[in-house]
């Protein structure tokens, strides 16, 4: 499912683990736009088909220090095939405006995954 065919850029960069710690940005460009494109994605196990594409930019993810970024695979990363992991991250907090609850460690490189995919097939979003 390629939704929108991305120029690749010779270098990108991912999320430091700063940034994912940080509410507000978690909020906006982590949380926001994945659930803007759930709609479009069909369901959590078609998440986890369509971060398989976040592979093809392998050799080109860096951190901000320009450290590579190299993540396991993503079959493996989300190794449950219903990706019932990713209804518990989409979900909304009472209010509807913000997450349910906030990323940990351990789930750090899913999340700089998903915001990955987004920025790169989802529609256009200023960064912040």
């Amino acid at each position: 499912m390629n939704f929108h065919a991305p120029k690749k850029p010779e270098k990108i960069l991912v999320l430091a683990d700063h940034h994912i710690a940080n509410r507000r940005i978690y909020r906006e460009q982590i949380w926001q736009p994945a659930r803007e494109m759930h709609e479009e994605v069909g369901s959590y196990a078609a998440w986890r088909r369509v971060l398989v594409e976040i592979e093809d930019y392998d050799g080109r993810l860096f951190y901000p220090d320009n450290r590579p970024y190299r993540h396991e695979e993503i079959c493996e990363m989300f190794s449950d095939i219903g990706n019932r992991w990713m209804g518990l991250f989409l979900e909304a907090d009472e209010t509807g405006a913000a997450p349910k609850r906030y990323a940990i460690p351990k789930t750090y490189d899913r999340l700089r995954v998903i915001e990955l995919y987004c920025r790169l097939y989802g529609p256009a979003r200023p960064m912040n």
